[in-house]
């Protein structure tokens, strides 16, 4: 760079140079101080995310030991509830398993009351067959036990009837009995 105020032009100015540089050195010098402070801030920033990065680290780590804890104490209640689980079907199929026993012997018990209940009214039948056979005998063995009665007393009163016919003139006894007679031998 040369003089413009009339000088030697191998001459280099070493005033203008000097600011020149001075201003260079400022404007390096603000560079690094921009640079300096972006370092800084990055540093802070870096800083500050690391922090933040342990931050949630440690959040992760206790919500992963609440995890544990919350799935430890599920699979917990989950064992226990399966063994309630198990226990109550246990007990419900030992109630069904004595109710089948119950409804058999009530079935078997049904069965013997029908058979006995058969059995009873097959003897009653028998003994009303049976009775009915003997009523019907007695009421022939009666019928004819009247009858044998009936004409003995009919002889007896023929007997006396003749004895007082000899004696006296009302009407034949005989003849007034046929008129009350049930038998056929009225309309003869």
């Amino acid at each position: 760079m040369g003089d413009k105020k009339g000088g030697d032009g191998d001459e280099p100015n070493y005033k203008e140079e000097s600011y020149y540089m001075t201003q260079k050195i400022k404007v390096l010098q603000y560079r690094l101080m921009m640079k300096d402070e972006q370092t800084a801030n990055s540093r802070r920033a870096e800083e500050e995310l690391r922090r933040r990065v342990a931050e949630l680290d440690k959040s992760f780590e206790a919500e992963s030991d609440r995890c544990r804890e919350n799935t430890g104490e599920m699979s917990r209640q989950y064992r226990e509830m399966q063994d309630d689980f198990n226990l109550t079907i246990e007990i419900l199929q030992k109630q069904v398993a004595q109710a089948k026993q119950e409804i058999e012997a009530v079935t078997k018990e049904i069965e013997r009351v029908r058979v006995e209940k058969d059995e009873i009214i097959r003897q009653k039948d028998l003994e009303h067959s049976s009775l009915s056979a003997k009523m019907e005998t007695m009421a022939a063995e009666f019928a004819d036990m009247l009858k044998e009665s009936l004409d003995k007393m009919s002889q007896r009163i023929e007997v006396t009837h003749n004895s007082w016919d000899r004696d006296s003139g009302k009407p034949p006894l005989m003849n007034r009995l046929k008129a009350f007679s049930l038998t056929d031998e009225a309309q003869d």
